[in-house]
């Protein structure tokens, strides 16, 4: 085997191992979650619905419906068509450089390519952007090879690509814009084209447009008034000025861009020198679009990352052609390489970041730590509901979580959330609610006692470094209320104590946590400080799991009479604990004799049974 094709998987394996580097380790982010909620359902009819109704197309999340349901749920997972899809344009650009460029200049744009910054992120999310790169640059690839080559086989596949970016993604009319205007442009001179590649274009384009129809009805139907709002005002997007130039060229070409934006010019020159057709389409497709795309965003604002990312493959090649051209001269083949290797690794050691994400995988542990059995979990985190969604479902598979942006978990249009969500809390005891940027309802109805509730647990989340910058320093909030029932049966621990209610699950599993919520009340002013038990006991009357320490947060010495203390434990259950069901009994002692205080002549209160499974 020649030295080329090792040096091509080289390049691969080095783009696979970026884009696979801790993609498991990160929080899927707002749009993230949106995707992973759009597919929940493996159904055609079901996802199509989605999509319809918002303004996306329906070829990645069809595909990733159904991957779902093969490959699980894990972030890696979800990941993986976006991964596969960015390790496939690497090769793409590789062969669509050396079919224009040369292969040197092919070589050095794939591995350019191969990590660059916003070309690996968009392939480690769990969106559509990174197939939108791959199909885009193949469509040029094909284009440009029917071009030399007039074959059907080509010219099929040409078509075929081009309908399947328009049902990635809309921007797929730009670049198919760029194409359709070269080749009118070609076939206006007499020799540019020849009768057959005429006639061959025409027909792919008008084929792409009758496989494209299905999808266009729905557009004009339904989607139509979403488009045309377009990402004004969303984060991400840059304004157009001429110092975001500068920013912008730092995000498709890499931090280091100073070296790139040389090199590329020097490619261009060659090309302005004498490039011929094929490497005026690819300075056209790539660097001519970005001043198309700059120059419409003073009418339609349309420069963000992810709108931008799909110019990165024919953006690389004329660098990948300037550094071929420097390797060429005499005696300058290392400094070509060096330029090379040193990007690379400098890319390597100081990656960009492109898309900041909100931390709610730590939130959703922060909640299961404390989670117990039949809690209902509320989200009031604006558009990020679905991303905390999804990491609350990694940790508790089981929960209930009520999704407030959405709607469909309430099954409700108002904008006043409570009469939708007021007969699932009449049903519930505890209820935590997760609350970030978006005006909160929930939070306030339930620190307002509304039905009863009280709150037990707070913590606060401030947001990383990267969305402090754009948010300031706000914090997620997490908070547990539960609703105490304080007229039903209660326990008195001697003349001192009385424990008014106790909100523990009727089921748990072995390995797992106990949680059990006591709420005391002193009839008289206590002079000790006292501990609680709390106990486990199979059917022989043998302790299986316990834990003791003092009630509540203060000791007992400072709690008044009547007021109502809330006393969480957790009882940590042994891997080993058969199934079956188990009494939950509590006492009261001071710890300097631990007497327990008696509860009707017996040392300790029987609660409730706990069946384990």
């Amino acid at each position: 085997m020649s030295v080329l094709p090792w040096v091509i998987i080289v390049i691969l394996l080095l783009a696979a191992g970026t884009r696979l580097a801790n993609v498991d380790g990160w929080p899927v982010w707002t749009d993230e979650g949106w995707s992973i909620r759009a597919t929940d359902e493996a159904r055609v009819e079901v996802v199509l619905n989605q999509l319809a109704y918002d303004r996306h197309p329906p070829l990645y999340f069809l595909a990733l419906s159904g991957w779902r349901s093969l490959s699980g749920e894990s972030r890696l997972a979800l990941r993986f068509l976006s991964i596969a899809g960015g390790i496939l344009t690497v090769a793409v650009a590789y062969r669509l450089g050396a079919d224009v460029f040369g292969r040197r200049a092919g070589l050095y744009g794939a591995l350019l390519l191969s990590v660059l910054p916003i070309a690996v992120y968009y392939s480690q999310e769990v969106r559509h952007y990174g197939w939108f790169v791959l199909l885009s640059a193949l469509s040029w690839l094909l284009y440009l090879r029917y071009l030399k080559y007039p074959k059907f086989g080509i010219l099929l596949g040409y078509c075929v690509t081009v309908a399947l970016s328009f049902y990635t993604l809309y921007f797929a009319v730009l670049p198919l814009a760029v194409q359709v205007v070269l080749g009118l442009v070609w076939m206006a001179r007499a020799r540019a084209l020849s009768y057959r590649q005429r006639w061959g274009l025409l027909w792919a384009w008008a084929a792409a447009g009758v496989l494209y129809l299905p999808w266009l009805w729905v557009i004009a139907t339904i989607q139509l008034p979403t488009l045309t709002t377009g990402i004004a005002n969303l984060p991400g997007t840059y304004a157009v000025t001429l110092a975001n130039l500068l920013p912008l060229s730092e995000l498709l070409l890499g931090g280091q861009v100073v070296v790139p934006l040389a090199l590329g010019a020097a490619g261009l020159w060659a090309v302005w020198q004498g490039g011929g057709l094929r490497r005026w389409a690819v300075v056209a497709g790539g660097v001519g679009l970005f001043a198309v795309m700059f120059g419409l965003s003073l009418r339609f604002e349309l420069l963000s990352g992810r709108t931008l990312v799909f110019l990165t493959p024919l953006l690389v090649l004329p660098v990948g052609y300037g550094l071929a051209l420097l390797g060429g001269m005499k005696g300058r083949l290392p400094m070509a390489g060096l330029l090379a290797g040193v990007y690379v690794l400098v890319t390597l050691a100081a990656p960009a970041m492109i898309q900041p994400r909100i931390d709610s995988d730590v939130a959703a542990r922060t909640v299961a730590a404390q989670y117990a059995a039949g809690d209902v979990i509320v989200l009031e985190t604006g558009w990020d509901d679905n991303a905390f969604a999804y990491e609350l479902r990694r940790v508790i598979p089981t929960a209930t979580i009520i999704r407030t942006i959405s709607r469909a978990d309430i099954y409700s249009d108002e904008k006043d959330l409570l009469p939708a969500l007021l007969p699932v809390f009449e049903t519930q005891r505890r209820v935590w609610v997760v609350q970030w940027l978006q005006a909160a309802q929930i939070m306030p109805f339930f620190e307002n006692g509304g039905l009863g509730f009280r709150e037990v647990l707070r913590y606060e989340q401030p947001v990383n470094a990267d969305y402090r910058a754009r948010f300031g320093d706000s914090s997620v909030q997490i908070v547990l209320y539960e609703r105490p029932e304080l007229d039903g049966v209660s326990w008195r621990f001697g003349d001192q104590f009385w424990l008014r209610d106790v909100v523990v699950a009727e089921a748990a599993q072995a390995g797992e946590a106990l949680h059990v919520d006591l709420w005391w009340t002193a009839l008289e002013a206590p002079a000790l400080d006292y501990s609680v038990g709390v106990f486990l006991l199979d059917a022989a009357g043998a302790v299986r799991a316990e834990q003791n320490g003092p009630p509540g947060d203060r000791p007992t010495t400072e709690w008044t009479v009547d007021e109502l203390v809330f006393d969480r434990h957790r009882l940590m259950l042994p891997d080993d604990l058969a199934a079956g069901r188990y009494r939950l009994v509590v006492n009261l002692y001071w710890y300097g004799d631990n007497q327990p205080l008696p509860v009707e002549g017996e040392p300790f209160a029987t609660i409730t049974e706990i069946e384990v499974r």
